[in-house]
Order: C-alpha cells, then structure tokens, then sequence
C-alpha cells in the first residue's frame, strides 16, 4: 500500500499580498496586484509593469533578518513563505516533537540570486574594481534557498532545489513527494521562489516577445492591472512578477501522530518533457503528460472539478492549453471550470506552480474557484475559464499544470481534505 501524502500548511508571498490570507482574499475579490513600477525605469528596463512584492525582501520594513547580508529577494521571499507555512500547520512553536533529520527541503527557483549580480555587478563598474561582495556567490546559487531554510529553521533531512523554469515550484513539490514516499523524511516545506528583476531577464523576454506589451491604444495602457489577461482574445504577453509559494507536506502517519488538520492531499504527481523546442509548447506532449498523471493517481478526468491553470496569458500557451485540455478530458472539458491566477498576480517564473499550487489547496478548503481577471472573449477559446468574479463550487479534486521553457511540463493533483 503506498503512502499517503497530505498538506499541513501552505502558504504565498505574492504582489497581491506577503501572506497567504491576503493574497487569498484579494484574488477571490477579482483584484489585480499589478502595476508600473519607478523602479523599472525606462532606462533601463524595457517595460515597467509588473507584479513586484513592495513589502518583503531586501531593504523593506518586512526584510528577513535572518538573510539580510543576502541582498537577494527569492532568499527573502523563500523564508518568509518557509515561517509562514509552518505557523499555518500550527508547528512554529512544536519544534521538539519534531526530527530535524526527516524533514526535507524541496525549493525550486529558475533564476536564483540574479538581482544580487546585477548590483554587484553595477556597484564594481562605479567603483572602476573587479571586487564583488563576499556574499554574491552563496546568495546566487539556486539551491541556497533550500539551504537557508534548513539552516535557520533547523532541517537536516534531504534538499533539493529543481530549476525547470516555469515548472520548478512544481516539481519541487513532486520531488519532496517523492521523498516521503520513499521513506526519506516525514515532513517536507516544498515549493519555489523567484525575484529576477534585472535589466538583462526583463529585456531579453521583452526582446523576444514575451512580454505583454504597452503601446497606446492597448487598454492597458491607462489602466496597467489590465496588462495580464489570460485566455481572453486581446492577450498579448505575460507580465512578469515575484514572489513565493510553499506548501508543508507531510506523511498520513506524521499528520495523525502530531494531530495536524489534514488540508488536502497530494494524490497525483508527475512530470515529462516535450524534447519539441526551445521556448514552444507541445500539444502532444503536454496532453500525454497530464493522462499520465491521472492514470498514476488512480483519478478518472471527469473527477477534476478545478484545472488551475498555467495560463500565462501569451497567444500560444493559452491556445495550445486549451487544446490540451480538449485532448485530455474531452466531452467533460466542455463542463471543466478552468482559472488562471496570473490575471491577477503575473507569472511569478519559478515560483508560479508553487503560488498555484497553494492556491489550490484554499481554494479546496473554502470551496471556492479563484477567477480569470481582465477576461474578453476570444471565439476560438470555448471553455469555461471562470471570468472575473470567483465562484463558490463544490469541488474534491484540484489538476495544477505548469510548463517551462526548454518544455518541461509538471502536474499535480490535489484531493480536499479530510472533513
């Protein structure tokens, strides 16, 4: 009989809110968390709305002390999302009855410290010197996330930090699955962080088109929250954004022994690639991907009552999605209520499938759907991509998909929890 695998605790630091309760109820009230920012000046940056965390990380109010010589935001954005899942399971202040040697730390991230070697890099051309602080190097590296996190919590289990783009957060959480599966630890802080402010990053998907774009006439152009519209016929990009999702796995067996609120569980995972191009999505792929999940979790696809989506709000991947969708649930799709978040929060990179995934498991306790914001109709979308307005709906099972650059696809499948 294979292992149960729950959630205990979940959180998200997002520009929708720096806790998970904040950002929760902004998105179920249809608001958006994206605007210009004077940061991202025109000279250096070719676009300037975003959806940035204004009140965590490096030099703000809500700073991390414990990380603060780490001039680096998903550091900062990890942490704080690392405390607040624990605090959410009811642990914070139950660290004796726990092993510190089966607790793993799973934290994805596609960029890393990039914003910490951009100012490096800018401070050593002003200084006219080849010096670079001392603390570059371990604030760069993508698995120091996962590291500062064991350190200043205490962990001592397995880690690992997956970088697979747009899909790390999730497969950070499959990974840590994996782990208790296997019998490597019983609790698990899994999921993924992302702050890639640079001129380089911002530019370079820019420049290749990947952004929403900001030209008069667009009716984003006064009204900059309008930006991110997934699925909706005049959609032209993604906004980028920061931030960070976490979810505290645990054991069926460690949630009864320390009496943890069962929130959801994880009853599917799975990941695959589309060897198929270096940015493209592959209908074929992705759609043999999520039957693979659903096969391996035992789930029939007229059971998924929620598809959260990838829905990164570029003509593309909204068009291809929604074609996997067709291919993947047939007659059912028509009845599948469908939402991306990033109407709402922008595509926070590596830290988007783990914000989602948190997502998912409110949206499994409250039993409501979080809405598509700043929707229009587009005739060759014909499903249901909840426009809008959140929608309280009876739902037991959540499908998460998110698919990466360089077509690295990942899903997980999330059951409501015991009741």
């Amino acid at each position: 009989m294979s292992v149960r695998i729950v959630v205990v605790g979940h959180s998200a630091v997002t520009c929708l809110g720096s806790d998970m309760d904040t950002t929760w109820g902004n998105l179920v009230a249809g608001r958006s968390g994206i605007k210009r920012h004077e940061s991202l000046s025109s000279e250096s940056f070719l676009r300037d709305v975003a959806g940035r965390v204004e009140d965590v990380g490096p030099g703000t109010a809500g700073e991390e002390p414990a990380v603060a010589k780490l001039e680096s935001g998903y550091l900062h954005f990890a942490l704080r999302a690392a405390r607040a899942a624990l605090e959410d399971a009811g642990l914070t202040n139950r660290r004796a009855e726990i092993d510190p040697h089966r607790v793993a730390v799973s934290v994805g991230s596609a960029f890393g410290g990039q914003d910490l070697l951009e100012s490096e890099m800018e401070r050593s051309r002003r200084r006219k010197s080849l010096s670079m602080s001392p603390y570059l190097i371990p604030a760069l590296i993508i698995n120091q996330a996962a590291g500062q996190i064991a350190q200043h919590l205490g962990f001592y289990g397995p880690s690992i930090a997956p970088a697979n783009a747009c899909a790390s957060g999730g497969h950070a959480i499959a990974s840590a699955a994996m782990f208790l599966r296997a019998g490597e630890a019983d609790l698990a802080l899994a999921g993924g962080s992302e702050s890639a402010f640079t001129p380089a990053i911002v530019n370079g998907f820019a420049t290749m088109k990947a952004l929403a774009s900001q030209k008069p006439g667009d009716r984003a152009f006064e009204d900059p929250s309008k930006a991110s519209r997934p699925f909706s016929g005049d959609r032209n990009g993604f906004v980028m954004a920061e931030g960070a999702g976490m979810l505290l796995l645990a054991t069926e067996a460690e949630a009864k022994r320390l009496g943890l609120e069962i929130q959801a569980e994880l009853v599917g995972w799975g990941s695959n690639t589309d060897g198929h191009h270096l940015t493209m999505p592959c209908r074929e792929r992705i759609a043999h991907g999520l039957k693979t999940v659903l096969q391996r979790a035992g789930i029939a696809p007229e059971s998924i009552d929620y598809y959260n989506a990838h829905g990164t709000s570029t003509p593309v991947n909204d068009r291809t999605e929604t074609e996997v969708l067709h291919d993947v649930f047939g007659a059912h799709a028509r009845n599948l209520p469908i939402s991306s978040i990033k109407g709402a929060v922008g595509h926070a990179l590596g830290a988007a499938s783990a914000i989602e995934a948190a997502v998912c498991v409110r949206a499994l306790r409250e039993q409501i759907l979080p809405p598509t914001i700043n929707f229009q109709v587009d005739a060759e979308l014909d499903l249901d991509y909840i426009p809008d307005q959140a929608r309280p709906t009876p739902i037991e099972y959540a499908l998460s998909a998110s698919f990466g650059f360089g077509g690295t696809n990942n899903a997980l499948i999330l059951k409501r929890g015991d009741r």
